[in-house]
């Protein structure tokens, strides 16, 4: 099982996995989440890349500590199906208001699910996930690792969750803010800021 997270969407994000992935092997990834572990991280385009730092293994010949690079990435929602996504997220008021106070709404999926999509991940089809460690089963423990330090990410980020599927995020909160009803929110968060004069 997961750690608790903090948030249901990184709770969401682990469970999801663990839906189709062998726990008992995801589960081993825990350790290689810490900063201990990972040496360097990058989010480019979607795709995750880290360098995470392993461990001597004479059984895989391995007799010095090693750096891998486990790369993950998860299947692009395409254009044409964002422009349809945006609209529908458009209409809903408290989709807007919690996309905007940075929140995930609770019923998001309902959105993608009408399209036959899914934010969070629903298959192994969903992913492309690489390592050059020489344990061949996926996931292994470096890949695991990245997954359980995107759970945590995710906590206080919902926007990388759109990002993995090809939607950044300057691009949703643009479309968030320039929607009719994105404008009044923010107009009266605006006017809510506004010191009272002073007499």
């Amino acid at each position: 099982m997961s750690r608790t997270s903090k948030t249901w969407w990184g709770k969401s994000f682990i469970e999801s996995l663990e839906a189709f992935t062998d726990p008992g092997r995801l589960s081993r990834g825990r350790a290689y989440r810490s900063d201990h572990r990972i040496k360097r991280w990058d989010i480019v385009s979607g795709q995750v890349t880290a360098k995470i730092r392993g461990n001597a293994n004479p059984y895989f010949g391995v007799y010095k500590e090693p750096t891998y690079t486990a790369s993950l990435q998860m299947k692009s929602i395409s254009e044409r199906q964002w422009k349809k996504l945006i609209a529908s997220i458009n209409e809903n008021a408290a989709f807007i208001c919690k996309l905007m106070m940075n929140e995930m709404p609770d019923d998001i999926e309902e959105s993608f699910e009408a399209l036959g999509l899914h934010l969070l991940p629903d298959s192994s089809q969903d992913f492309k996930v690489e390592c050059s460690c020489p344990d061949w089963s996926v996931p292994c423990k470096h890949i695991a690792g990245v997954c359980y330090r995107l759970e945590e990410l995710l906590d206080d980020d919902p926007f990388l969750l759109f990002e993995l599927r090809g939607l950044s995020r300057d691009r949703l909160h643009q479309e968030l803010a320039s929607s009719p009803l994105g404008k009044v929110l923010l107009q009266s968060i605006k006017s809510k800021s506004v010191s009272p004069p002073l007499y």
